[in-house]
């Protein structure tokens, strides 16, 4: 059945405008799980306010899904009505309710509560739920959802508009931290350490990528650094993102690459390749020359 009809004039008496039935039918079904989160939150379980909390507010913002997101928008209230009454699932359906938020929209709020879930899971864990649930939501294989929500996890400037805001000014550095760790950590899901692409060789390679590619593109990139964080080919991207000067993607790369070092620095039980290529470090941390 059309769910369109001409509005030209019969005669004198024009038809009445055309109500869109997809929008009215997500805000119907986000209402009846809104309805239910809000239930259950009023039993007070501290282990599940958190994850209540992140799924009601990512609800709450039905009205305002631009239409060309119904679609992802559609596969998040099928998760959530799926697994809306089971308690294990909590934590799946605020995590990829924070990556759908964090994509369509980028509030503070979802950076907020990006930070709080990762200090409720672990960057670690949060990054493989957000991996493997927001994967089952991508309407295409370029991932362009979770690539949408990287970069807002790493837009410019969050640091200062996080500080300008009243309530989590004093805590804007340790948000933003964590909005860089949880980058970081959706970054390497999924990766393989063989993975090998035609290397960055030049400042307009490294700037393309940075404001064109998408988070499967960036992965194989990242997997190379982290097969050996250390190895010539790394410190050659940390060069050309020095020579592209103070820009935002070159600081984020670098910021990145930092990341898989302590991580790996951090990884005693692995063997690590190519040990001649590291600097020892004190029992400080400090780099030892």
């Amino acid at each position: 059945m059309s769910t369109t009809r001409s509005t030209t004039a019969r005669g004198t008496q024009p038809l009445p405008p055309v109500v869109a039935l997809r929008p009215r039918s997500l805000a119907r079904r986000a209402g009846v799980l809104q309805t239910r989160v809000r239930v259950r939150r009023s039993l007070g379980l501290p282990h599940e306010e958190l994850f209540l909390e992140v799924i009601d507010d990512t609800l709450d913002r039905t009205a305002a899904v631009a239409g060309d997101d119904h679609d992802v928008w559609t596969r998040l209230i099928a998760l959530v009505e799926e697994h809306d009454d089971i308690s294990h699932t909590l934590p799946a359906c605020a995590a990829t309710a924070n990556l759908v938020g964090l994509a369509l929209f980028g509030r503070v709020e979802d950076h907020t509560a990006l930070a709080a879930l990762a200090d409720e899971l672990g960057h670690d864990r949060l990054a493989r739920i957000q991996h493997r649930y927001g994967t089952a939501l991508e309407t295409d294989s370029r991932l362009p959802m979770t690539t949408a929500a990287l970069r807002r996890m790493l837009v410019p400037g969050l640091g200062r508009r996080l500080a300008r805001h009243p309530r989590i000014g004093a805590h804007s550095a340790a948000i933003d931290d964590a909005c860089l760790r949880a980058a970081h950590a959706l970054l390497v899901q999924g990766i393989d350490r063989a993975w090998t692409v035609p290397s960055l060789d030049s400042v307009e390679e490294l700037a393309d990528i940075a404001a064109h590619g998408t988070i499967a593109e960036w992965r194989h990139h990242v997997a190379m650094v982290v097969a050996d964080p250390w190895s010539p080919y790394v410190s050659r991207i940390i060069d050309l993102a020095h020579q592209a000067g103070a820009t935002h993607a070159a600081s984020g790369l670098t910021a990145i690459i930092d990341l898989c070092r302590e991580q790996d620095l951090g990884a005693v039980d692995r063997p690590r390749p190519h040990p001649a290529t590291r600097r020892c470090r004190y029992p400080g941390g400090r780099a030892a020359p």
